[in-house]
């Protein structure tokens, strides 16, 4: 094989790695958009497009309001059970301790979208507020297990 054949290989062995961490950043949450990823890797939207669409992966376009590709049973976000129970447990702490109790501090302290925060907030009953777009207003509602000491 000549040189350009092993330069092609080295570079199609690097895209196939890009669509890897891709499809394994969708899988931990950190995105749900093409823009979002676009932001993380540093890549236009448009190569971003291009990997989810060969790689299967049904990142949300917020221009279109449509996945990359269709959902399927094969393609969905496959989410290991312990690293989510990690990530609401690390938010929960992260209220308590009152070092993030917004969604956006909250997104910012843990570097996940705001939608991932919600939906941790949500499946870990951490009452985080909304902040100035819905001021007063929390994710959960405060129960007697949920409203922190501080309140």
């Amino acid at each position: 094989m000549g040189k350009l054949g092993i330069l092609g290989n080295a570079s199609n062995e690097k895209r196939n790695q890009r669509i890897i961490r891709l499809r394994n950043a969708f899988n931990d949450e950190q995105i749900n958009t093409v823009q979002q990823a676009a932001k993380l890797t540093g890549y236009t939207v448009k190569t971003v497009s291009q990997w989810a669409y060969d790689g299967d992966i049904p990142l949300l376009d917020k221009e279109t309001g449509a996945t990359i590709v269709p959902r399927t049973a094969k393609n969905q976000r496959n989410i290991d059970p312990k690293k989510q129970i990690e990530h609401i447990n690390y938010l929960s702490m992260i209220y308590n301790k009152q070092e993030a109790i917004t969604v956006a501090a909250c997104a910012q302290k843990m570097g996940y979208p705001e939608e991932t925060i919600i939906s941790w907030a949500k499946a870990g009953d951490v009452p985080v507020l909304y902040g100035s777009a819905q001021p007063n207003r929390t994710v959960v509602p405060f129960n007697d297990t949920n409203t922190p000491a501080w309140l």
